[in-house]
């Protein structure tokens, strides 16, 4: 009998431990990994931090607002904006409203975050575990790709591709179908049709069409699409209600968007080689090894076959990687195209849809593509039995290892570790405590003394979602789906500021996404903390058609020395030790012409 250390194939320890390691069931591991990832946010609880462009000043507010009207059966919601219609407050993952509204926002978050870190893990580790056999290269992609600094306010948008991917492989063999269609659902319940669905579908429809061309007709495969299709119509009814039918009720602000255009070539390439907004590969140093070794692998394939010696295994996963290259090229390009000056100008010339609708989120793929794509090239010499698995784990431990420290010190763990040892004094984050500063909005509601349901409020120099999400109600918003009407209202209280700084101009009146009271002081800067010295003086607001918006009061991150000229009474000055903001309270006075309808 041979013995454990001196196998022949593969000899030694160590390549025997790995060949032992690399067909074990390794998907536990997750488990652990997840209470490491997670435990920072236990220790820090509301000192924890978060990327806040995008998610904590917007994204979140939708899924609070949802849920604070989760069965009132409102079809507007009065808090932001004079009100817009839950169509123009969907949040990207419907799954997830209820836990606002069973749980505090940071739990609820927390709880969310934890889903789609664990998705991506779990989708990541059985995609390449189908893929290539190996649970070491299964376990290393999920390990990695499930640190990546996603904004797990989208959902599953980005984190959720390999699930999905898992499930279509599934339903391709026939296997396990009742587990990848839950998982179908659950992808299409917590990721957004706008942000991914399309492109998933898009991908899956090309499958289906190689499929009847060749003949290699699978049901499942079939009813899968229809399932995730089927999922997305009846979440976005009211999406696609609007769109086909016509029936919104308003027209949306972002028919006055205008697009701007990039070089191409210039476009393509800076895509290819970092990814784009919220979907971030961080791939850096995966292309070079990915590019050495497909080009490699082609020439050995190209060699075995003219020998006749080229094993199907090997040649289907070569043409696999070769697929997935020319998918990353072909997203980079179509990126570029949709940017490009013809594509921009013919999107500036209509209305509705077709102006705004951004096709090119296919980038959204991005972050999982790489990381399967360097689990095919290296699945290729996985399944070349003529090298010892130490070799191949060795070269794929170096390979990885800069890739692993970028994602590392980019990582939202790494930050929450980074807090823990130093605090904001010296991290510069801002907290989830800091930023929605509770103990603040409150002072400031006991010293307004309200009904805050009864009045609006509007903010300068500081975002409004700390008040949306302490429960007052705004003039003032960031939304990507508000009446037009409304734009043009809050327009007229800001037009005199917005003459004397160009660029606000611009930004307001070519996205306006953001509508909030820019000025020639702070232009469209919105984070203006306690402390910052900044005064505002001889600002052209039209307070009349402010409080025609319904507004009373402004929340300044400045002090307005001439407040009185202005018409406004200085309430007072407000501050906590832990808050973030320094807010001069003031309040919008009655103007001559409703002193002149009161007498």
């Amino acid at each position: 009998m041979k013995s454990f250390l001196q196998g022949k194939k593969p000899a030694g320890f160590l390549n025997r431990s790995l060949i032992w390691l690399d067909g074990a069931p390794l998907w536990w591991i997750g488990f652990p990994l997840m209470a490491i990832l997670f435990s920072p946010y236990l220790v820090l609880r509301q000192g924890s931090v978060f990327p806040i462009h995008d998610q904590l000043d917007e994204t979140l507010l939708t899924y609070v607002l949802n849920a604070r009207h989760l069965f009132d059966g409102t079809s507007v919601f009065p808090e932001i904006l004079g009100g817009i219609g839950k169509s123009g407050m969907q949040p990207s993952a419907v799954l997830f409203i209820p836990l606002y509204a069973l749980f505090s926002p940071l739990t609820a978050f927390l709880i969310q975050y934890l889903a789609v870190c664990a998705s991506g893990f779990w989708g990541m580790y059985g995609s390449v575990k189908k893929l290539s056999g190996s649970s070491i290269l299964a376990l290393a992609m999920a390990g990695a790709f499930c640190m990546l600094p996603v904004q797990p306010i989208y959902g599953l948008s980005i984190m959720g591709v390999p699930l999905l991917l898992c499930a279509f492989l599934l339903l391709s063999e026939k296997k396990h179908v009742a587990a990848a269609y839950s998982m179908i659902v659950f992808f299409g319940l917590t990721t957004h049709l706008v942000l991914i669905g399309y492109a998933v579908l898009s991908f899956w429809l090309l499958d289906i069409l190689i499929r009847l061309i060749q003949k290699r007709h699978n049901f499942h495969v079939y009813c899968g699409f229809g399932a995730l299709t089927a999922v997305y119509i009846i979440v976005n009814y009211r999406l696609f209600t609007e769109l086909l039918l016509g029936r919104s009720n308003y027209a949306s602000h972002r028919d006055e968007l205008v697009n701007a255009s990039a070089p191409f070539l210039e476009t393509a390439k800076d895509v290819f080689l970092h990814g784009a907004q919220h979907a971030e590969p961080l791939h850096d140093y995966l292309i070079l090894p990915i590019v050495i070794l497909l080009a490699g692998e082609g020439i050995y394939c190209l060699s075995m076959k003219k020998k006749g010696k080229l094993e199907t295994q090997l040649q289907k996963t070569y043409l696999l990687a070769l697929g997935g290259m020319a998918a990353l090229i072909g997203i980079a390009l179509f990126y570029a195209f949709c940017k490009s000056r013809p594509t921009v100008d013919f999107k500036n010339s209509v209305n509705g849809f077709l102006r705004y609708f951004q096709a090119e989120r296919f980038y959204w793929l991005y972050p999982s593509l790489w990381y399967l794509e360097f689990a095919l090239v290296f699945a290729f010499l996985w399944k070349m039995h003529k090298t010892a698995l130490w070799y191949k784990t060795a070269a794929l431990v170096l390979v990885l290892l800069p890739t692993i420290n970028l994602i590392k010190v980019n990582s939202s763990f790494y930050m929450n570790v980074n807090q823990i040892n130093n605090g904001s004094g010296i991290t510069g984050y801002i907290s989830w405590e800091s930023f929605y500063a509770e103990d603040l909005m409150e002072q400031l509601e006991n010293a307004i003394g309200k009904e805050m349901s009864t009045y609006r409020i509007a903010h300068l120099g500081i975002s409004p979602a700390p008040a949306l999400m302490h429960g007052f109600y705004t003039a003032d918003g960031y939304s990507n789906n508000y009446p037009l009407e409304y734009k043009h209202r809050f327009r007229q209280v800001i037009a005199g500021e917005l003459a004397r700084n160009e660029e606000a101009c611009a930004y307001f009146d070519c996205w306006g996404s953001r509508c909030y009271l820019f000025n020639s002081v702070t232009g469209t800067y919105w984070m203006l903390q306690k402390g910052s010295g900044v005064q505002y003086e001889n600002l052209q607001f039209d307070l009349d058609a402010l409080k025609g918006l319904g507004c009373e009061y402004i929340f300044s991150g400045g002090q307005i020395t001439d407040a009185e000229e202005m018409g406004l009474t200085f309430l007072g000055y407000f501050e906590t030790e832990d808050s973030y903001w320094g807010i001069w309270l003031y309040e919008l006075s009655v103007s001559q012409n409703e002193q002149g309808k009161q007498v």
